[in-house]
């Protein structure tokens, strides 16, 4: 265990940085520091705040090198415990870091510190006529660092995706103390998207540049009442499955919709089980009309006992106050919520349902269903008293066997709320010890030394596995991948370096480095796996973009994305296009030594551990070879399809400290593409 001397030895350090009022010990800080909204508990040794961005990464040096933990905090609104000092050490309370440092209507970016409070930013936006779209319900306190750290959603990212679709460029401190700034547009690997949803353990966000959106001129919000959760969820799949993209389309239970409206419900029928809100938006009056009759007709056709447009703005606060507010609604019934966040295909939301009732009635436990139906996550609100052992013994139980349910019906445990340590134990059932394994490297490649946020998002040795977990099998890959996986394990046993090509686009002969022995990907070229259902898509790597794009569109189905030129996997490798990031929600990918691995699924919401899906985005096969990719669709096509900003040429990519630590972790013997990291070979 930390030692509190560690701390005295360096404390005059870190008073000379930070002043001696900002570097606190006294047991009633320490005491305000050991917990989050979570259910977990532990001290730090020490919290230090900070009054300047420019005092973080000096601070960070102090502690990296006296091997004393920390982690950053903000508003600790987290549900996980992601901010739980497990090993003691230091807290850096980030807090008062909360300047927008700009607003840039032209370009479309905010730039802010990370204490910015959400619905802060939402109102410095507001006379400008812009918004930030990501709106958890916890945005009147919680901010944008923590927003990040934990890749936070909300109703808005049906249509306008979660937080990691809406940052631009981050500035982070590593572990070690230096300061980077990447984008997703960075030529090479996505670090900046690794960073988001990575709670703390990889680095410090100390500055984000925000796509900030235009606020539509016309927004329609309706409630749609059912009597039956059942009816509410056909009547979702059906909205979805027709193209209509609704601003928000979520749905409350009874329980909830009685706390949160403290029984004064009588605008809904009195038979009322479930209540779905939908907010359709734009700028063309006629279109948002024509959809918000669409959307009553596929209400009415699933049962939907009554219909109703939001006369005003006072109408439409009520409805959102009601949403929003179910949970310290529910938090005023019993003296504890245990709030659970996992994802299903959006099909298979019925049946979650079904599920998590079962599981619910079988524990004899009290929750409000709250869940973001448009895009397939629950929130079980699972009321107790922590003070009643055998009570929180039962909800704990219950809490497993949803998440559990949902890793059964193609789903994942966490589509929001983060992994931290409430869910550590869970990762084993979703992941396999490969998919584990590389993750463990993910981590050790940025925090050499384990002191970044320790012992969060990854199993440790008292997580029982238990159950065998694990989403890769080699069972559903085609013949053709299976004898490249069996290719690549046998070149790795004999150390021979492996140059790896797609349809030849992007990777030119002279750039292939003597003795690599090619591996063509051309044979991975099946027919697409297209689900209507859930509007997602599969696609082997081999596959050239433009047929796969003919082929979704033979099928009704649309890809928002300009023909380019290439297979399906070198586009994602090349990073041709950087907004293909925004619909990649799954890879199947073999590493350097013959292990597969399957990253991400078929939900639209992922926080299951590091967001691997996006680092392989212009990893260029130096990282592992894409073998298959899964991706977000939609039912209509764009009225514009989008032109997105130019990739900077691969050539250009000069890896830096921290992609060069990803490559010793991932691939020690640089067996693929070995040239690209040519600066390992100068140092053997």
């Amino acid at each position: 265990m930390f030692k509190r001397d560690k701390i005295s030895a360096v404390r005059a350090e870190l008073e000379a940085l930070v002043g001696g009022e900002n570097v606190r010990t006294d047991e009633a800080e320490i005491l305000m520091y050991s917990y989050d909204a979570g259910m977990a508990r532990a001290r730090p040794e020490a919290v230090i705040a900070f009054t300047d961005v420019a005092q973080v990464a000096p601070v960070v040096r102090i502690l990296y090198k006296a091997g004393i933990p920390f982690l950053p905090r903000l508003a600790g609104t987290n549900l996980s415990g992601g901010t739980i000092p497990l090993k003691g050490g230091v807290i850096l309370n980030m807090c008062r870091l909360k300047k927008i440092r700009q607003i840039d209507t032209a370009a479309r970016l905010a730039l802010v510190e990370p204490g910015v409070v959400n619905m802060e930013l939402q109102r410095a936006l507001e006379p400008f006529g812009y918004f930030y779209a990501p709106d958890p319900a916890s945005q009147k306190v919680s901010t944008i660092g923590g927003n990040i750290g934990e890749n936070a959603g909300g109703p808005l990212c049906l249509k306008y995706g979660v937080t990691s679709d809406n940052v631009d460029k981050l500035e982070i401190v590593t572990p070690e103390g230096e300061v980077k700034t990447w984008s997703y547009r960075d030529p090479g690997p996505d670090l900046m998207s690794l960073m988001v949803g990575s709670e703390g353990t990889l680095g410090i966000v100390t500055h984000a540049w925000l796509k900030i959106l235009p606020r539509p001129a016309h927004i329609k919000t309706a409630s749609a009442a059912f009597d039956s959760l059942d009816n509410a969820m056909l009547a979702v799949t059906r909205i979805i499955s027709d193209g209509i993209v609704p601003r928000a389309l979520e749905a409350m239970d009874k329980v909830s919709l009685d706390s949160s409206l403290g029984g004064k419900s009588d605008r809904f029928p009195k038979n009322t089980e479930a209540v779905l809100i939908i907010e359709l938006d734009g700028d063309d009056a006629v279109q948002v009309k024509r959809e918000l009759e669409l959307t009553e007709h596929i209400c009415s056709a699933n049962a939907c006992s009554a219909f109703r447009v939001a006369a005003d703005e006072a109408e439409r606060d009520l409805l959102w106050q009601a949403r929003k507010g179910a949970y310290p609604a529910l938090a005023r019934l019993a003296p504890d919520v245990l709030v659970e966040d996992g994802v299903v295909p959006r099909p298979r939301l019925p049946e979650a349902l079904r599920e998590t009732r079962e599981i619910l009635s079988k524990y004899k436990l009290t929750a409000g269903l709250l869940f973001h139906a448009g895009d397939g996550n629950l929130h079980p609100n699972i009321i107790f008293d922590r003070r009643d052992i055998q009570e929180v013994k039962r909800v704990k139980k219950a809490g497993y066997e949803i998440l559990k349910s949902c890793i059964k019906l193609g789903g994942t445990i966490s589509g929001e709320h983060g992994v931290g340590v409430e869910k550590r134990v869970a990762m084993n059932w979703l992941y396999g010890r490969e998919e584990l394994e590389f993750f463990q490297k993910i981590k050790d490649a940025f925090d050499p030394a384990g002191l970044a946020n320790p012992d969060k998002i990854l199993p440790v040795a008292s997580d029982q596995r238990g159950e065998s977990g694990g989403l890769a099998s080699r069972a559903s890959l085609s013949p053709a991948a299976r004898a490249i996986v069996d290719e690549l394990r046998l070149r790795a046993g004999r150390g021979e370096r492996t140059a790896v090509t797609g349809l030849g686009t992007r990777l030119k002969p002279e750039h292939i480095m003597e003795g690599a022995k090619p591996l063509g990907l051309r044979s991975l070229n099946g027919a697409v796996q297209a689900d209507r259902a859930n509007l997602t898509a599969r696609a082997e790597a081999g596959l050239p973009f433009k047929e796969f794009r003919r082929q979704l569109e033979a099928e009704g189905l649309y890809l928002d994305l300009p023909d380019v030129d290439g297979s399906v996997g070198g586009v994602i490798a090349s990073k041709t296009c950087p907004e293909l990031r925004d619909y990649l929600l799954g890879l199947e990918v073999v590493t350097p030594d013959g292990e597969m691995l399957e990253l991400g699924g078929k939900t639209v919401k992922n926080v299951a551990g590091y967001d691997a899906v996006k680092l392989f985005c212009g990893s260029m096969g130096a990282y592992g070879v894409i073998l298959a990719a899964t991706f977000a669709l939609s039912a209509k096509p764009a009225r514009d399809r989008r032109h997105p900003a130019p990739a900077e040429a691969a050539n250009l990519f000069e890896p830096d400290s921290c992609h060069l630590s990803l490559k010793r972790r991932l691939d020690p013997g640089n067996l693929l593409n070995p040239w690209i990291y040519r600066h390992l070979e100068e140092k053997r």
